[in-house]
């Protein structure tokens, strides 16, 4: 079966089905950070200001916890059927479901749709990942990813400005009806891209070949050198990243007295970081790796530089924060927040790409989700812990403290083997 759908010589933006599934991932993204804003103002206007801002944790927690449970059989079921139609079921449900949202009358409903939603997401989002390798072509996979995180800062740019303008214009219930809209594009888009899919035999099911195919992932990562590393380097951003979405509006607004156009500021800065980042990175690969004819050179070479990237992230997320107990102002706090998204790009890119280059076609989807999972558990632990530290330090503290753990755990990561001999999966990614 052929399994990338583009030649390896023509340009990523020639290639149709990754421009047709980016527009969708950009678009769904775009959805998704409008209604993170909305669930905020809905649930303000449901149980007042004392309590919105705990059904929102509590939300955005149940997110997680969603991520968690359901990505993993998504990854197996990846592997096992239809890849574009699993992408456009998930799209449509979203869909579905979010038009309910706004007819909640009751906390437990929040709770309950927002658990589905995610629930839903987790099997959309990997087996996008897992599409890619094969969709853009070995030679293309690190500008699609760099192309990828720049959706993802888009989002985080974007989101807000389209929610404000929502609310001013339509009302805010109308932000969930139209996240639902971008989900129903997405799912559009998905339909006219072509999305590779190895299936595998079918098998007798068994609850130990379950179990087997549900951490055949896990397992997977954890048993390769270079993959352990980008993990135990995804706490490092999970820390980093909760660090900056948790502390920067109680430090903006309480420790230097700005206002909400500050805290914006701030933020923008994040996003606006991470994505040049990533463009640079996708650049200066592409002209690194250019000319090199032979795999295992080629492997070799990604080694290296997403090894490099992996560490240079890592202690450049801790030296941003190491300042916060001088209490920076405005203007440093900006330039430190966007090179905390720079040095969350740098990992975030090095990780997918070593998961590309460690990984066989029909193995990605519970390989992508492990992954999935495991950096989504970082978050699990860094959102309460940053929480918690800024409720007894204060948010300047915290930030110091946070960054002493970043340098401390990618000292640690930096120390092991270096993660560059062959391994079984060391094939091309045909």
């Amino acid at each position: 079966m052929q399994l990338r759908v583009e030649s390896e010589n023509s340009s990523l933006w020639s290639n149709r089905s990754f421009l047709l599934l980016f527009g969708a991932q950009i678009i769904s993204l775009l959805g998704s950070g409008a209604t993170t804003i909305g669930l905020a103002l809905f649930a303000y206007r449901l149980v007042g200001a004392d309590s919105a801002t705990v059904v929102l944790a509590n939300a955005l927690t149940l997110r997680i916890v969603a991520f968690l449970l359901f990505s993993q059989p998504a990854g197996v079921l990846a592997d096992r059927a239809n890849r574009k139609v699993i992408l456009v079921a998930a799209d449509v449900v979203r869909a579905a479901l979010l038009t309910t949202l706004p007819f909640a009358t009751s906390v437990f409903h929040v709770y309950l749709l927002i658990f589905a939603i995610n629930g839903v997401t987790a099997f959309f989002t990997p087996t996008y990942e897992a599409s890619l390798p094969a969709i853009v072509g070995e030679r293309h996979i690190v500008g699609a990813l760099s192309l990828s995180r720049v959706a993802v800062d888009v989002e985080a740019v974007a989101a807000p400005a389209v929610a404000g303008l929502i609310v001013l214009l339509m009302g805010a219930r109308w932000i969930f009806w139209f996240d639902a809209g971008t989900y129903l594009v997405s799912a559009a888009l998905v339909v006219g891209a072509t999305v590779p899919h190895v299936a595998k035999p079918p098998q007798r099911p068994s609850v130990r070949q379950f179990f087997s195919e549900i951490t055949y992932g896990s397992r997977t990562i954890l048993r390769v050198p270079a993959l352990r590393q980008a993990i135990v380097l995804s706490f490092v951003e999970a820390i980093a990243g909760a660090a900056a979405i948790v502390g920067t509006v109680a430090y903006v607004r309480t420790v230097l007295g700005r206002g909400e156009t500050a805290v914006a500021v701030a933020m923008a800065a994040l996003g606006l970081g991470s994505a040049a980042a990533a463009l640079v990175l996708g650049r200066l690969t592409g002209r690194y790796e250019s000319g090199i004819v032979d795999r295992a050179a080629l492997h070799g070479l990604r080694h290296g530089w997403t090894r490099r990237a992996l560490l240079a992230g890592g202690f450049a997320l801790g030296v941003v924060l190491l300042p916060g107990v001088l209490v920076p102002p405005l203007a440093i706090l900006v330039v430190l927040w966007a090179l905390n998204g720079g040095g969350q790009a740098l990992i975030a890119i090095g990780s997918a790409t070593l998961l590309a280059e460690h990984t066989l076609p029909h193995e990605r989807g519970r390989v992508y989700a492990a992954h999935f999972a495991l950096t989504h558990a970082c978050w699990l632990f860094s959102y309460p812990l940053v929480g918690y530290a800024s409720a007894l330090w204060g948010t300047a503290v915290t930030f110091t403290v946070a960054g002493v753990a970043c340098v401390l755990i990618a000292s640690a990561a930096s120390f092991g083997k270096s993660p560059s001999e062959a391994h079984l999966h060391d094939a091309p990614t045909s």
